[in-house]
């Protein structure tokens, strides 16, 4: 698991400081907003609820991303949801990202997701946050997607899974396990050129929702066409869980991030 995306939720938000200039280049928010449902409680009274699964990443460019922390928090017009997070940028993606559930997200009300970030080698400090109409979510509307404020430098073409099962036992005992191969396309989007990642790094990360916080998949480079195949086994996958996949592309001094939600199918 990559440490620096490592994110922790609920923990307190940071005090409120006046925001700095931005420092150098930019601090590029994408925020994502995907519904989808969850059952809250057990047994007898387990019921299930809409959520709003909000993903924030932001881009360290102008300075290193090394001795960083960020904090993250949402705010939603007209109500006390609240959620907070805290990390730290990738040294080699130079990009961190946060994700929030918010269920039974209110009607017809604004999401403000909040971050700041604080360089600690250089002593820089810089805020600065991003607003979307919260999705509306409800159990007769589970797919809606706004992803409206996320580039398409570079996307997610598909996403194909592949179960197995592996024997890994030893000296002729047998065990079993179920294994999900996960092969991720990537490719440059519309707003951009192949040649801007032909030979550059790629890498997709991946989590799964309620159960761990993001681990390292594949990394490679880009073709002269500004394409890339990666692939990740995810081990004993839990059929039906949902799976974020995050592909992070390099082009120039950027890290151009994409995005996609899917279901474990095996």
């Amino acid at each position: 698991m990559t440490a620096a995306l490592v994110f922790l939720i609920g923990l307190s938000a940071a005090g409120a400081s006046p925001a700095s200039a931005d420092p150098g280049g930019p601090v590029a928010p994408n925020l994502d907003q995907h519904c989808a449902v969850q059952n809250s409680g057990s047994g007898p009274t387990t019921i299930v609820i809409p959520v709003d699964r909000v993903t924030l990443n932001v881009e360290s460019v102008g300075y290193a991303p090394a001795n960083s922390t960020i904090t993250a928090f949402y705010t939603i017009s007209g109500s006390t949801k609240t959620g907070t997070a805290t990390g730290a940028f990738d040294t080699a993606r130079k990009n961190a990202t946060f994700n929030f559930s918010v269920s039974n997200p209110p009607p017809g009300a604004t999401l403000t997701v909040t971050y700041q970030v604080w360089w600690h080698d250089v002593g820089v400090y810089y805020s600065n946050f991003v607003s979307a109409p919260l999705t509306p979510c409800t159990l007769e509307n589970t797919t809606y997607v706004d992803a409206s404020t996320w580039n398409d430098y570079v996307t997610v073409a598909g996403v194909s899974q592949r179960c197995e099962t592996v024997d890994i036992g030893v000296g002729g005992r047998h065990a079993y396990i179920r294994e999900d191969i996960v092969t991720v396309d990537v490719a440059h989007g519309s707003s951009s050129w192949p040649s801007w990642y032909s030979g550059r790094p790629v890498w997709i990360d991946y989590w799964i929702v309620g159960q761990k916080p993001y681990a390292s998949g594949a990394s490679d480079v880009f073709d002269s066409d500004g394409k890339a195949t990666l692939s990740s086994v995810i081990i004993t996958p839990t059929t039906g869980a949902e799976l974020d996949i995050l592909a992070s592309g390099q082009a120039g001094s950027r890290t151009l991030p994409a995005h996609f939600w899917t279901t474990i199918a095996c």
